[in-house]
């Protein structure tokens, strides 16, 4: 039996074609069980998993295939709703299906990359593009996972063909400059990203990643124009907003940024990113207002949970411009909490070391100093050189 037109549109990502037809079909015949399971699977899409599983019910009862359909739709509604055990499970029961199914193969290594386990995940996503080579979206997390497990060359390769299969496909330009700035690669980055948006005109996530790879480059003019053009796009958006900000205060166009921010604020829109340009400046004005930059820091940090690099600026400040033994401790206890953010982070270490040298706390400065140079080379040098300087000062 030839595969319904609606089913290959749908695969191919035309999904305004596939749901006319679909219900085109669904009119002519109700019980049309192939164009019930694209309905539901074009339900899912749009988030309605009450309508998905209304026409998963009226199509139960075909053949084998029709029920490994309706599982997969049923796994991904699973996972929409955040039940990723449940989900995991169903497509790990879905990949012995006959003959094997690509994407309960993709389902599986998709879950398993998001609880890390990458390793088994590259396994399942390898078996989705042996099955289904044409799958752009299969080479796309594929590469992803392999990223994770370092493996570069292959992750390339991959990230290549999801581009050749699928053009437009913005994630693919994002995770592919990513990958080469990271690796210090920034005219590739740039050309990557200058190629999606030739495809995505105007792409907010291309135009923010641009903004950042040409001020890697030193290219702050050219960082500063993508930043304008996101802003034309995105006029209200706090995250663009932010970044423009955050470029006219490289730029020591103070005013600009600073206006920038406070319209965020007045707007109850203030993001970590905004408060956090709003503190800088206020350090580094000419008087530097070191209460207004005091409270921006630490309202960049209930902005963001996450945000280990506030809590560190906020604690360096407090270490070495302000006076008074409860600077000191308020510098102790907002580096504790940037370490616990990010316990990996060697700068709120060290920053920690020296309040307690200066608290006269020895045997905890000392404690994080070794751990500092036990990681060797891979510490940077300009900190192997403090926490050596440092340690020498604690005899």
């Amino acid at each position: 039996m030839s595969t319904p037109r609606f089913e290959a549109l749908l695969k191919s990502g035309d999904v305004q074609q596939a749901r006319e037809e679909a219900e085109l079909a669904f009119r002519r015949n109700p019980a049309d069980r192939r164009a019930l399971i694209a309905l539901a699977k074009l339900a899912s899409l749009d988030g309605d998993a009450v309508k998905a599983e209304s026409y998963l019910q009226k199509a139960a009862g075909g053949t084998p295939a029709d029920e490994v359909d309706i599982g997969l739709v049923r796994a991904s509604l699973l996972m929409q709703r955040g039940e990723a055990g449940p989900a995991q499970a169903l497509y790990s029961k879905l990949t012995q299906s006959q003959p094997p199914r690509a994407e309960a193969f993709y389902g599986l290594g998709f879950l398993l990359a998001e609880a890390n386990d990458n390793t088994a995940a590259c396994a399942a996503l390898e078996r989705a593009v042996q099955l289904e080579p044409e799958g752009a979206v299969y080479h796309f997390q594929l590469a992803r996972v392999l990223f994770a497990l370092a493996r570069l060359k292959d992750a390339f390769h991959h990230l290549e063909q999801s581009l050749r299969l699928n053009p437009g496909h913005v994630p693919s330009y994002l995770v592919f400059a990513i990958a080469l700035q990271a690796g210090g690669e920034l005219e590739a980055a740039e050309d990557m990203l200058r190629q999606g948006l030739k495809v995505a005109a105007d792409e907010p996530h291309l135009l923010k990643a641009l903004s950042n790879v040409l001020a890697a480059k030193g290219d702050f003019p050219g960082a500063v124009e993508a930043a304008e053009a996101l802003v034309r796009v995105q006029p209200d958006h706090p995250s663009a907003l932010g970044n423009l900000a955050r470029f006219r205060m490289a730029q020591r166009n103070y005013a600009d940024a600073l206006a920038l921010c406070r319209k965020l604020s007045e707007r109850g829109q203030a993001t970590s990113l905004s408060r956090s340009v709003e503190a800088m400046i206020y350090e580094t004005q000419e008087p530097p207002d070191l209460k207004a930059a005091v409270a921006a820091w630490r309202s960049a940090m209930k902005l963001d949970p996450q945000d280990w690099g506030a809590a560190n600026n906020l604690g360096l400040l407090l270490l070495t411009r302000l006076e008074g033994p409860d600077a000191k401790k308020q510098a102790k206890e907002v580096l504790e909490e940037a370490i616990r953010r990010a316990p990996e982070q060697p700068e709120p270490q060290l920053n920690l070391a020296l309040v307690c040298a200066q608290l006269e706390d020895t045997a905890r400065a000392k404690e994080l100093t070794q751990g500092l140079l036990a990681r060797g080379a891979a510490l940077a040098p300009e900190l192997k050189e403090q926490a050596e300087r440092l340690m020498k000062q604690l005899g």
